[in-house]
C-alpha cells in the first residue's frame, strides 16, 4: 500500500519505518524543514532502541520518503495517518488544533476519484474521527474518504519492538471497505484474533481508558507503598503477594516515583476534562493524579526527614533525568520536580543522564550542574537520588560510589537497587515502601 504519514514525532516516525520495513510504500510529512532535512539524512530526531537501524534500512530501500508537501503525496495514498500532537490545554483537555488544521490541508488535497481512508493515530477526544471528516468535507463535499480511529499503543523505549509485537490492534470504523483495508495493512503485525474492530468512539475510548487504567494502577501502588512505610510492610512482598493474581497480575505493580511522559499524565486530564463535559466528576482519576503529584516528591520529603536542619550546600547527585529508561523524553520528568524542589531548599545539585543532558538543560534551574559521567556528580555527594532505573545506574559497583561520596544516604526512587547490599556497605538506605 501507499502510505502517508502526517507528524514525525515517536507516533508517525515510529510507525512509518515500521510499514515500510513490511514493504509499503511510505512518505513521512512534516511542516519542520530542519527536521525532514535530518530524516533524509539518515538522522532521528529522537531516541528509540531499534529505530535508527530501521530507519537507514527502509531508506536505502527507497520504502521510506520525507517531505514539508502533504499536496505531493496524500491525493494517490490508500491511508493517511494524522499523527500530530494532541497538547493539553489549559483546562486540562486535549488541543486538537494540529489535528483540525491537518484536516482542513486534506480537504484541499484529496481528490474525489480516489478512495482513501484516513487514520487518527493521534490520542483524540471521543468524537474526534467524526469531526475530522467533517472538516474534510467542508473543503471537498465529493471526496471518497473513511475517517477512522487506529490508537496507537507503543511504550517508549521500547516503541518499535511494541509495533511488530503489539498486544492488540484497534481498528475504530463503521465503513467496511476502510475497515478491510486497514485490517489487510495490519495483518503482518498480528493474528486475527489480536485484530479489534470497533467504532470510531469505541477506539477513542480505549486508546484513554487504557493509559487511565496504567496510570490508576501506578498511583495505587504508591499509596499502598505509602501505606506500607508507615506500618513496616515491604512493598517489594505486597506487590508479589497481589500480582500473582491472574485478575491483577504483576504488571505496573513497582511502586516508585509515579508517572511522567507525553502520555499518562496528558490523556488522564484529558478524559477528566471529557466526563467534566457531561457533567460527570471522575473522582478516581483526579486521586490518580493527585496522589501522582505528591509522590514524585518523595525523595525530598525523605531527604528533609533525615537532615532536619535543612537542605542547604547539601550536595546531592541526581541519577537519570528522562521520565524512564530508554528514551530521550523529558516530558513531565520526576526529575524536573524534584531537582526544582532541591534548589528550592538550598541543596547543590548535581545531575547525570546517560542520554539526556543538552535538552535537559532548558528545563532544570541554573543553579543544577549536569554531567557527563556519574562518577562526577556523584564525586563528594552526601545524598544520591536514582530517578531514573538506566542499567548503567543498577550495574555501578557498590564500592565505587562508597569511595567517591561524602556522605552515605542513598534514596531509590525505582527501587531497582539490592537493598541489603546497599546496607552491608554501610549506606543509610532508603526506598519506597521498602522500610
Amino acid at each position: 500500500m501507499k502510505l502517508t504519514i502526517i507528524g514525525t514525532g515517536y507516533v508517525g516516525l515510529v510507525s512509518g519505518v515500521s510499514f515500510a520495513d513490511l514493504g509499503n510504500d511510505v512518505v513521512c510529512v512534516d511542516k519542520d524543514e530542519q527536521k525532514i532535512a535530518q530524516l533524509k539524512k539518515g538522522i532521528s530526531p529522537i531516541y528509540e532502541e531499534g529505530l535508527d537501524a530501521l530507519l537507514e534500512k527502509n531508506i536505502h530501500n527507497e520504502k521510506i520518503h520525507f517531505t514539508t508537501d502533504l499536496a505531493a503525496s496524500a491525493p494517490d495514498s490508500d491511508v493517511i495517518m494524522i499523527a500530530v500532537g494532541t497538547p493539553q490545554a489549559a483546562d486540562g483537555s486535549a488541543d486538537l488544533s494540529f489535528v483540525r488544521t491537518v484536516a482542513g490541508e486534506l480537504g484541499e488535497v484529496l481528490p474525489s476519484d480516489h478512495r482513501t481512508v484516513v487514520v487518527n493515530k493521534s490520542t483524540v477526544p471521543i468524537g474526534s474521527a467524526e469531526e475530522v471528516e467533517k472538516i474534510i468535507r467542508k473543503k471537498n463535499a465529493n471526496a471518497d474518504v473513511a475517517v477512522c480511529s487506529v490508537p496507537e499503543f507503543l511504550r517508549e523505549g521500547s516503541a518499535v519492538k511494541d509495533t511488530f509485537h503489539p498486544d492488540r490492534i484497534v481498528i475504530g470504523t463503521d465503513v467496511s471497505w476502510a475497515n478491510e483495508r486497514l485490517v489487510h495493512l495490519h495483518e503482518p503485525l498480528a493474528d486475527s484474533e489480536q485484530i479489534i474492530t470497533t467504532s470510531a468512539r469505541s477506539a477513542e475510548m480505549i486508546k484513554y481508558a487504557s493509559n487511565a487504567f496504567l496510570a490508576t494502577k501506578i498511583s495505587f501502588i504508591n499509596e499502598i507503598a505509602n501505606i506500607c512505610e508507615a506500618y513496616g510492610a515491604n512493598i517489594d512482598e505486597v506487590s508479589r503477594g497481589i500480582g500473582t493474581d491472574r485478575r491483577i497480575s504483576p504488571h505496573f505493580l513497582n511502586a516508585g516515583l509515579g508517572f511522567g511522559g507525553s502520555c499518562f499524565p496528558k490523556d488522564v486530564q484529558a478524559l477528566i476534562a471529557l466526563a467534566k463535559d457531561k457533567d460527570y466528576e471522575a473522582n478516581l482519576l483526579q486521586s490518580t493524579v493527585a496522589i501522582n503529584a505528591t509522590q514524585r516528591l518523595k525523595p525530598v520529603e525523605i531527604l528533609h526527614h533525615k537532615f532536619p536542619r535543612g537542605l542547604q550546600d547539601l550536595k546531592v547527585a541526581v541519577l537519570g533525568l528522562a521520565f524512564k529508561p530508554g528514551t530521550d523524553d523529558m516530558r513531565y520528568a520526576p526529575s524536573i520536580d524534584i531537582i526544582h524542589e532541591l534548589v528550592k531548599a538550598g541543596a547543590d545539585v548535581h545531575a547525570h543522564d546517560p542520554i539526556v543532558l543538552d535538552a535537559a538543560a532548558p528545563l532544570l534551574p541554573r543553579a543544577v550542574t549536569l554531567h557527563n559521567e556519574a562518577e562526577q556528580a556523584l564525586s563528594k555527594a552526601d545524598a544520591i537520588v536514582l530517578v531514573t532505573e538506566w542499567d548503567v545506574y543498577k550495574q555501578h559497583p557498590i564500592a565505587d560510589l562508597a569511595a567517591t561520596m561524602t556522605g552515605n544516604v542513598i534514596i531509590d526512587g525505582r527501587n531497582v537497587l539490592d537493598a541489603n547490599a546497599f546496607k552491608e556497605q554501610g549506606f543509610d538506605y532508603y526506598g519506597i515502601g521498602r522500610r
